[in-house]
């Protein structure tokens, strides 16, 4: 029989995930100065107890842009773990985060987000 996995999830969903960083994205002076913008990708493990833990960046931006996000994805509200025939297991999740300079702050959109069972 095959295994039911769930992936684990951000409470509200990842329009939330989304919501919670621009909402609290703090755009670096210097690096709003010239304009900084662009695609990254971060990495982070979701625990069976959906604490985040191993917070990364794959694909940075900037140095002052890659420590605000690294902040931001440590400070995360713990998300709902996923489950493997209804047991919490360990996921890494990688995902990509638009950051475009502008005076209201930072806005992401959601492209492809790669979910991989630990």
């Amino acid at each position: 029989t095959e295994d039911v996995i769930t992936q684990p999830e951000f409470k509200g969903g990842i329009e939330k995930m989304y919501e919670y960083i621009s909402n609290n994205f703090v755009y670096p002076e210097e690096a709003e100065k010239r304009s900084v913008n662009g695609k990254m990708e971060v990495e982070f493990t979701v625990e069976k107890s959906g604490d985040i833990t191993y917070v990364g960046i794959l694909k940075g931006l900037d140095y002052s842009i890659d420590e605000e996000v690294l902040r931001l994805l440590k400070a995360m509200p713990r998300w709902t773990p996923a489950t493997k025939n209804g047991v919490p297991v360990r996921y890494k999740v990688s995902m990509p985060i638009n950051i475009r300079a502008s005076r209201k702050g930072q806005k992401s959109s959601q492209d492809l987000i790669r979910y991989d069972e630990q």
